[in-house]
């Protein structure tokens, strides 16, 4: 590793060790409490619409601490480090140590990466492997190097030395794309892209790509059972939660423009003003100028390289945007191993055009350099210091309760099939809670049945957190009134909404 690409990754580092150790959300904490459970229970994840090798790096990672910082750092910030590796030397091989520093630069940077390396979810891990699949694909799909005036024993030499190399790569490659099947659904997509490129720039490298993925597709056979059963198990809940395909996923029509605007503009809240569309156009518009007329001009290997770039991150995006009209599937966290293609192409762009006579060419580059420093840099302060753009903090709300109301007097009420996970994770004082046991309020035969124990409370705490979908009607709180119990106060998080205290006169609870 050379001097610039270590002080690269120090710096990436930095930048992602603020609030590591901050509180988990809901996916996360349903994430650490299923990796707790027994090694024998950690492929029963039907619930959990996503394939098992995370939940069993992060078992193992548990033996030696439970701490959000360390499960993050095991779970997503090293894969990140290493995505950021991978994004310099792919970038290095297919245009140089200046394209390769500057594409590694943007990742580092880059607030939507920063982000989710700090996720305890498999986005980041499925995204390292992405990078490493794809520096191994082009390494297996090299092409033959003149030979025209080797002697014969060089030749021989040199051709046992290539299949040696192409056989290493293959073999990497194929576990490399296993390992990926099992980070995340979408990775067959990021495949079907390699399998494209192999057929349109050269049918005679196809039979060989599709030999190296024999052990993937084998290899991820044995899931597929378990796949199909969560694929129903998602669908059960789109169907009882009217509303959730648009939580966890976005509409095709918005999907591509969103997918973008999130990998240039990170975690800020992306809306039509006119912030985001002099940026936007800032970035957006110097790339196209740049790469129509820098394709043109291309000499037969540039294009090559260009080509598997652009490759990368159409098909992946273009064929789950297909598929998301009929599965949900499309987000910009999910497709992350698409980012460092998109900043590869545009630090190309960038070299290529700093060094160009044309003055328009040359500013068009120094304002895409500008502009996307700028964006992450803004975006990622906002990040650290914007409680709006972190992640839900119940660890802070809990801490706030448990200072405030005794678990002897108190009780928590969930509109859910279940307890939520986070509080669930950091409930160290057993608070005791009902949940109405449904993902729907009106699939609930007997409401106030479900909620009778709370006339054995002082104060009831109701959370708010996706009732706008549970409980749209407010039924609890009718329920409550019903058993005499008022509403004194709120506690409000970002990003988690209201907890509402409900309160029951003395006089009342002690004629119960």
């Amino acid at each position: 590793m050379n001097k610039k690409l270590g002080l690269i990754l120090i710096f990436a580092l930095i930048l992602r060790m603020p609030l590591l150790n901050g509180s988990f959300w809901m996916d996360e904490a349903a994430q650490a409490l299923e990796v707790i459970r027994p090694l024998s229970q950690q492929l029963d994840i039907i619930a959990d619409f996503q394939p098992p090798l995370l939940h069993l790096i992060l078992h193992f990672a548990q033996y030696f601490s439970y701490s959000e910082s360390w499960l993050r750092l095991i779970g997503a910030l090293i894969p990140g480090l290493i995505t950021i590796l991978f994004t310099y030397k792919i970038a290095n091989q297919l245009f140089g140590k200046k394209t390769a520093t500057l594409a590694a630069l943007f990742l580092t940077t880059s607030a939507f990466h920063i982000f989710y390396s700090q996720e305890l979810r498999p986005y980041s891990l499925a995204t390292m492997f992405a990078l490493m699949s794809m520096y191994f694909y082009f390494m297996f799909l090299q092409k033959k190097s003149s030979e025209e005036s080797l002697s014969e024993e060089k030749l021989k030499l040199k051709k046992e030395d290539r299949k040696s190399k192409e056989q290493n790569f293959g073999l990497k490659l194929s576990i490399a794309n296993l390992l990926g099947l099992y980070s995340s659904y979408l990775f067959p997509f990021l495949m079907i892209g390699q399998l494209f490129y192999a057929l349109g720039n050269n049918s005679k490298q196809l039979p060989k790509y599709l030999k190296s993925q024999l052990i993937p597709i084998l290899g991820f056979l044995p899931w597929l059972p378990t796949f199909f059963r969560q694929l129903s198990a998602g669908e059960m809940v789109r169907s009882d939660l009217p509303g959730w395909d648009q939580v966890v996923s976005l509409t095709p029509l918005k999907a591509i423009p969103l997918v973008v605007a999130k990998f240039i503009f990170g975690n800020l809240d992306v809306e039509p003003n006119l912030f985001f569309i002099i940026f936007g156009a800032l970035i957006i518009i110097p790339i196209l100028i740049l790469l129509f007329s820098k394709f043109k001009k291309l000499a037969h290997q540039e294009k090559y390289n260009l080509l598997f770039i652009l490759a990368w991150l159409i098909l992946p995006l273009l064929t789950s945007w297909l598929v998301s009209f009929y599965v949900p599937v499309v987000g910009a966290k999910r497709l992350l191993f698409l980012l460092p293609a998109f900043y590869i192409l545009v630090a190309y762009l960038i070299n290529n055009f700093l060094k160009n006579t044309k003055k328009i060419h040359f500013a068009l580059a120094i304002t895409l350099i500008i502009a996307i420093f700028s964006i992450n840099l803004i975006s990622t302060i906002s990040y650290y210091t914007n409680p709006l753009m972190q992640r839900e903090n119940w660890k802070g709300l809990y801490q706030e309760v448990s200072e405030t109301y005794s678990p002897a007097s108190s009780i928590f009420i969930y509109s859910f099939d279940n307890e939520f996970a986070p509080m669930k994770w950091y409930n160290t004082k057993n608070y005791p809670s009902i949940s109405t046991g449904k993902l729907s309020i009106s699939k609930v035969g007997d409401l106030a049945n479900t909620l009778k124990r709370v006339v054995e409370y002082e104060n009831v705490l109701v959370f708010d957190y996706l009732r706008d979908l549970s409980d749209p009607d407010k039924k609890i709180e009718k329920e409550l009134t019903n058993f005499g119990f008022k509403e004194v106060g709120v506690l409000d998080y970002p990003n988690i909404g209201f907890v509402r205290i409900f309160t029951k006169p003395h006089l009342l609870i002690g004629e119960i």
